[in-house]
């Protein structure tokens, strides 16, 4: 009886053991884990997302879809196998769109980029333009398509896992019903997946995060385009009133000679990371090289400011009679644009930066002919500023008008860097031990820093290089012709110059100091500017005086004291 007795122990415990080891296997979470490092690793290694946005991504999985999970899997495994084919159809569904729209836009786009291509989509497109776009399109289509595929299989495979998980415990708790020492079937507490989904409602509150919520995306997207349509339809309205009002602007030509003037927008380039100033890298050979072929006359100011440290408010008081002191004025005195077309200015408008919404944007748009090429987010874009080279190429084609103001909005040296220079990289991106290296060690910079140094360096380069080619082709375009180019950037940028931090920095100088330049050929150089104040500070609140100057125009608004190609200039000093 007791060999009896023990046999049977032994074959309970085998049981037992065995049972402990199936339900063991079929634990879903580690299988939950997995699939959250397998969702950011494919969306980064297919070029479905860049790897910080499939980062976001798996934050949302583990945050948001864990707290939904874990409360579903208290009920019940049933339940939480439904939960969990949601999780997969949604996420997955989410990086193959994204993987669509990054195969045809090269970036994600904007929203108002999004929201017009489906409204024209929608009203216009014909099933031999549909047909076209598949068949363009067949490959992030077929890869995007599989991918969800797979996610649905995933979903509908991880589903039977928690099914199959609940119905074990249910078994092993009904063998031990009668077991005296079997306590009665808990779930576990709510506090970890409260937790959870408490740290995903706060990260709603974060716009960049909230951009990435595969549940929201697509609402947000769209909430996104009505706030810039209304704002677009808003400066729209403002300007049409304002451009009737220009017979009190009291504009006037200066002189009658015929000429092309041209402002490059620069964006976040700081001075001192330019060869042209003195910085160690040869950073702007190409331009250089350029300058030197062209021959006339480079006039290189050694210390403009920004006004500001971000692009918007800075070009609103660059681009207007609007000043530090008067800093509203821009919604009530006319802009470049407004002023050059009111002299008889035929003004052309060419970017690389977004083109549906913003007043930025508003100012391109008033403009008798534009041209946007940047379809993604201006900030993780590839799109380079050497694919404006053949556009303004067109846009010169033909016999020139009497007047001509080109404005070319550049994505210079915006972050991210490494995105600037495209197929052919520049110089810098693996140096690793020459005198800036040597410096940015020396004061403890980290490796991070040290990285985006090179990649900054490579973003002036190559920089560089398409300012080279468009000079280069207005040059080529308007012979015999008075021609004159001037650069700024609208702000500077922060990359390990003060501290170990790469950006926008409203709180270092780096932050303000920009490259400023004219370049003119020997035409233009009949024309009266005031070249000895190279050295002079400048504040960018107070180009549009050097505008309008440099356009041969004045208005109202324009003071020579303030306009640094005037003799009668007096220098302002920055703030603080």
């Amino acid at each position: 009886m007791r060999t009896t007795e023990r046999h049977a122990a032994a074959h309970a415990a085998t049981a037992a053991t065995a049972a402990a080891a199936k339900r063991a296997r079929l634990r879903p979470w580690p299988l939950f884990v997995a699939a959250g490092i397998a969702l950011g690793a494919s969306l980064a290694l297919l070029g479905f997302s860049r790897p910080q946005d499939a980062a976001k991504l798996v934050l949302w999985w583990f945050v948001l879809g864990g707290g939904l999970l874990g409360l579903a899997a208290r009920r019940c495994g049933r339940v939480a196998g439904r939960v969990w084919l949601l999780l997969c159809l949604v996420f997955g569904l989410d990086g193959a769109v994204q993987g669509v729209l990054r195969g045809f836009f090269g970036a994600q786009p904007q929203p108002a980029v999004l929201a017009q291509a489906l409204a024209e989509a929608l009203a216009n497109t014909s099933a031999a333009e549909v047909l076209g776009f598949v068949l363009g399109q067949r490959g992030p289509l077929a890869l995007a398509t599989l991918y969800g595929g797979i996610w649905g299989a995933i979903g509908l495979g991880g589903r039977r896992v928690w099914q199959r998980a609940d119905d074990l415990d249910l078994d092993l708790d009904h063998e031990h019903e009668h077991e005296h020492e079997r306590a009665p079937r808990t779930r576990a507490r709510p506090a970890l997946p409260l937790l959870l989904l408490a740290v995903a409602a706060g990260l709603h509150a974060n716009p960049t995060l909230l951009r990435s919520e595969p549940f929201l995306r697509w609402a947000v997207l769209y909430q996104r385009h009505l706030v810039a349509r209304a704002e677009m339809q808003q400066l729209a309205a403002q300007r049409a009133a304002l451009w009737a009002t220009r017979a009190q602007w009291q504009v006037q030509r200066v002189d009658a000679q015929p000429r092309t003037v041209v402002l490059f927008i620069g964006e976040s380039a700081n001075r001192s990371n330019w060869g042209l100033y003195g910085y160690a890298r040869d950073t702007t050979a190409p331009l250089a090289q350029s300058f030197e072929g062209l021959g006339g006359q480079l006039l290189l100011f050694t210390q403009a400011r920004s006004t500001e440290a971000f692009t918007l408010p800075s070009l609103r008081l660059a681009l207007t009679p609007a000043t530090r002191a008067q800093p509203q004025l821009w919604r009530e005195a006319p802009d470049l644009v407004m002023l050059a077309r009111a002299a008889g200015y035929r003004v052309s408008w060419l970017s690389n930066q977004p083109g549906s919404d913003g007043w930025i944007a508003s100012l391109g748009r008033d403009a008798d002919a534009q041209a946007f090429i940047n379809h993604g987010n201006w900030r993780d874009s590839s799109a380079e500023d050497e694919a404006l080279v053949p556009v303004l190429r067109a846009q010169l084609q033909g016999a020139p008008p009497r007047d001509e103001l080109i404005v070319v909005h550049l994505l210079g040296q915006h972050f991210h860097y490494a995105l600037r220079c495209g197929g052919q990289a520049g110089p810098f991106a693996k140096v690793a031990d020459d005198a800036v290296m040597r410096a940015l060690r020396a004061q403890g910079r980290s490796g991070a820093i040290l990285q985006a140094r090179n990649d900054y360096d490579d973003a002036t380069w190559c920089g560089a290089r398409a300012l080279g080619q468009m000079l280069q082709t207005l040059a080529q375009a308007r012979p015999g012709r008075a021609l004159a180019a001037l650069y700024f950037s609208d702000h500077g940028q922060e990359v390990g110059h003060t501290r170990d931090f790469a950006g926008h920095s409203a709180e270092d100088a780096s932050g303000y100091t920009v490259p400023l330049w004219i370049w003119r050929n020997a035409q233009a150089q009949a024309l009266p500017i005031d070249a000895s104040r190279l050295q002079a500070p400048i504040l960018l609140d107070t180009l549009d005086m050097a505008l309008q100057h440099l356009l041969g125009l004045r208005s109202r608004w324009y003071d020579a004291q303030q306009d640094f190609l005037s003799p009668a200039y007096r220098a302002l000093q920055p703030e603080g």
